[in-house]
């Protein structure tokens, strides 16, 4: 990743602050702009009122009063095609039970690296080729 990914803006969601520090990190330490939020409502507000606009959303699974899942549908909703990459400290198998989006959809297993995580980003992130 070079100087073009600073284009690519993140927002990072996550209750707990720690998690949401460590990956706001790791997503800086490879050459992203990254914005973070608490909340789903926060999440959503940012993306409505965001310039430059944010390019994709990664959102833990499980958090209080609307969860990964919801906040995902949500901005299907208000922002289609706005690509969302999910995570969890929980196994996959678990999260899926806890109501959160089904095998198939993107999702990064918590903790990873900053590899694994540029790796299931570009993964979701299609750049124009006249771009770079």
């Amino acid at each position: 990743m070079g100087q073009h990914d600073l284009l690519l803006r993140v927002l990072v969601v996550d209750d707990e602050p720690l998690a949401l520090d460590i990956t706001a990190r790791l997503l800086k330490d490879v050459g992203f702009d990254v914005s973070t939020a608490t909340s789903a409502k926060e999440a959503l507000a940012l993306i409505a009122e965001s310039d430059p606009a944010v390019h994709l959303v990664l959102t833990d699974v499980v958090m209080p009063e609307t969860d990964g899942h919801t906040l995902g549908r949500l901005i299907g909703e208000k922002h289609p095609g706005l690509p969302v990459l999910y995570m969890s400290a929980y196994p996959a198998n678990d999260i899926f039970h806890r109501g959160a989006p089904g095998p198939g959809i993107p999702f990064l297993a918590k903790p990873f690296t900053s590899t694994e995580l540029r790796a299931a980003i570009q993964s979701l992130i299609v750049r124009p080729a006249n771009r770079f």
